[in-house]
């Protein structure tokens, strides 16, 4: 029986985060995977989500091409090559990933891990044999699963989740999809952009409900302008296979869509079986989740637990960030804990959302006297260049003495490559920085990105367009 300083139990962001932390620093660190090294991000999730949606923007660009004076044929999609470029670049990430982790040392079990107390873990159903290894501390990083809803049986060919949605063989021609948050959005906006007729059911007021509203109506919007037909405030209550193929999807007040494909998208739940809880002090909440402190310690000593599997939110970056603070906190260095009002958010959507602080009205709820500001890509050259100029940039910052922009509280876009600009709003955020202090740094011109820097100086009440 091998004995660690550290066992990790799920290969997924917090798990890998954690155990290539933790060796970087002088641990000696276990890992234990029952599936596949990456957890959903890499191989069901992120990774391959990302992939097809570049797939859909460059079929998008090519249709396009005539506004550049570019003549092209009809694009045609063949998506079994789509599907494997997608898997070409997860199966290469999964060996640099591997070969990291060799790299530092890591010791990697396959096959499931459960908690027997006192830093014992044991292993068992995989090709690592059963085996029993100890640690000074264990890490809980199991992640999560797809949810679904009472009267969807996930088949995988005609009601699926995300797992079995991202290996499909081709487009279909319908689809409907329940469930309106960010990754419902996003496989409604790449069906559609690949010739899909989709349905877009959500239970809640709006799209992406903890996006800002003036973000969410562009989205919206842009979805409509499209072809997509989003129905918001409903809730589904079952579907009816039909005897041509498809299914029939009852919702709302006694309305229906008829689709190829059903796609369920309606949040995910945590991952707590099979590691031998009812044996320990680890507790959960009412949803399943592993319950712990701000240091992410559950209620065992010398056990954590990080990612999907705790109550917050439910992004591979929170996640290595998770890993990288449990690590920390054994080490003894100061770990304060994370600011998940402050983390950046982005969505993949065309148009894409990016995020991070508070909204308008968070903030005002919060109490603060604010001023705000919103600046479209519509009137930035970049934009126009590009043939992208749909979305905005708001900025919601503390009202100061003269009435101008004081500390940026929250920094909302939509529009394009906004995940690739968020950064220094965010920045500006997290380093609680002043107005004052971001319109005073010079943005390149011509940019995309400069639209930020053009949303800040108009707070000081001397913007220039």
């Amino acid at each position: 029986m091998g004995h660690h300083d550290l066992v990790v139990i799920g290969g997924g962001p917090a798990g890998y985060a954690a155990a290539l932390y933790g060796a970087g620093a002088g641990l000696d660190v276990a890992l234990v995977e029952r599936h596949k090294l990456g957890g959903t991000c890499l191989n069901v999730g992120c990774i391959p989500a990302k992939e097809l949606l570049e797939t859909a923007a460059v079929f998008r660009t090519i249709g396009h091409a005539e506004q550049f004076g570019i003549t092209t044929s009809t694009p045609v999609v063949d998506f079994g090559v789509s599907q494997r470029r997608k898997q070409a670049i997860i199966d290469q990430l999964i060996g640099g990933l591997g070969g990291l982790l060799k790299a530092r040392s890591v010791t990697v079990y396959d096959g499931n891990g459960s908690i027997a107390g006192g830093g014992q873990v044991k292993i068992a159903g995989g090709s690592s044999g059963d085996v029993q290894i100890s640690g000074d501390n264990v890490l809980i990083a199991t992640g999560s699963t797809p949810r679904t809803l009472p009267g969807f049986d996930v088949d995988g060919s005609l009601v699926m989740t995300s797992d079995e949605f991202l290996s499909i063989p081709a487009v279909p021609k319908s689809a409907a999809i329940i469930g309106g948050g960010a990754i419902g959005c996003e496989f409604a906006s790449l069906l559609s952009d690949l010739g899909c007729e989709v349905t877009l059911l959500e239970y809640m007021p709006r799209l992406v409900a903890g996006a800002d509203p003036d973000c969410t109506r562009v989205l919206e919007r842009s979805f409509k302008k499209r072809g997509i037909a989003v129905k918001t405030g409903v809730a589904v209550s079952h579907h009816e296979p039909q005897p041509g193929g498809g299914t029939r999807i009852h919702f709302g007040e006694g309305e229906h869509v008829d689709s190829d494909i059903v796609v369920m998208s309606v949040g995910r739940r945590p991952v707590t079986d099979g590691l031998g809880l009812d044996g320990v002090a680890v507790a959960l909440d009412d949803r399943g989740f592993i319950i712990v402190d701000e240091s992410l310690r559950t209620s065992e000593a010398n056990v954590f637990a990080a990612g999907d599997v705790i109550d917050t939110a439910q992004l591979a970056h929170i996640g290595f960030a998770e890993g990288m603070q449990v690590i920390k906190t054994i080490l003894g260095e100061p770990a304060p804990p994370i600011d998940y009002d402050r983390v950046p958010w982005c969505i993949y959507t065309h148009p894409e959302i990016a995020f991070a602080g508070l909204t308008e009205e968070q903030a005002v709820a919060a109490g603060y006297e604010i001023v705000v500001d919103k600046h479209r890509f519509a009137g930035n050259g970049r934009a126009m260049i590009v043939g992208e100029t749909e979305g905005l940039v708001k900025v919601v910052a503390q009202r100061n003495a003269q009435g101008h922009g004081g500390q940026i509280l929250g920094v909302h876009m939509v529009g394009p490559w906004v995940t690739e600009q968020l950064g220094q709003g965010y920045l500006a955020v997290n380093w609680e920085a002043t107005v004052d202090e971001v319109a005073s740094f010079i943005q390149p011109h011509p940019t995309i990105g400069e639209t930020f820097g053009e949303t800040v100086l108009a707070l000081t009440g001397r913007g220039l367009h």
